[in-house]
């Protein structure tokens, strides 16, 4: 089921009714979501440093609603990178995945270890700033963050329950793939420009990963058409999908 608003209230989900969430949202201070946050605001606002701090309050609206709909022992799995930008000549890295945490860990959630997602291979030619002259040049970034939060205590399993993980148990090929913290280079969508770059390997990795059969499953920022595939690949691993189409 995909619901066509914002996830800041997932009015159809009751208090303590989710298995799991797994979602990519817009990142903070990358230019062509600019208009996506402005427009949560209602007041023109001038996009500068201090933008990373409102934006990510927005998001933070989210993340309050998860913590309300998971269960004890859920957990939250968010893809997030950090955002490079030059604002009146000078170039930043806003540390999305920071603030993330910092959220996170505010409401309660347990921060476990990150995944670090390697989307490009390592350039040998690829710098910014001054080339071979130090000190003004600046790393490539090749990775961003999959944060898992768990809400609680380790989930428990009990009555029919237990059947249903132990028919959700993935392969050890998949287990050592899966449970090491970098994940080596998984293709983005080709030119998406609007909508998520993630992979649908991505969530399916995740899927597997902190649910089991029967569970719920929410992604808070599916996008009008990016659910779609997700929900398909949940209904065909006998998970429930629930989608919200805006921040």
């Amino acid at each position: 089921m995909i619901y066509l608003h914002s996830s800041q209230w997932m009015k159809e989900l009751e208090d303590s009714s989710v298995h799991c969430i797994i979602t990519s949202p817009p990142y903070p201070m990358i230019e062509k979501w600019d208009n996506l946050f402005l427009a949560q605001v209602g007041e023109e606002k001038e996009i500068n440093k201090t933008s990373f701090t409102w934006m990510n309050a927005i998001l933070n609206n989210t993340w309050k609603e998860c913590n309300r709909v998971l269960i004890d022992g859920g957990i939250a799995a968010i893809n997030v990178g950090d955002s490079t930008r030059s604002i009146d000549k000078e170039f930043l890295c806003y540390p999305n995945y920071a603030q993330l945490t910092m959220s996170m860990w505010n409401l309660g959630f347990s921060p476990l270890i990150p995944i670090l997602w390697k989307k490009i291979s390592n350039r040998p030619n690829a710098f910014l700033g001054s080339g071979f002259q130090p000190v003004n040049a600046y790393v490539s970034q090749d990775c961003e963050f999959i944060g898992i939060f768990r809400k609680g205590r380790n989930r428990t399993f009990i009555g029919e329950e237990k059947a249903r993980r132990k028919a959700s148990s993935f392969t050890k090929e998949e287990r050592d793939l899966w449970f090491r913290q970098v994940w080596e280079w998984i293709p983005g969508v080709k030119g998406s420009k609007k909508t998520s770059s993630w992979n649908i390997e991505i969530p399916f990795r995740l899927m597997r990963m902190f649910s089991i059969i029967g569970d719920f499953v929410v992604d808070p920022f599916c996008g009008k058409t990016g659910g779609i595939e997700f929900e398909k690949m949940c209904n065909e691993w006998g998970r429930e999908f629930i989608g919200f189409t805006l921040p």
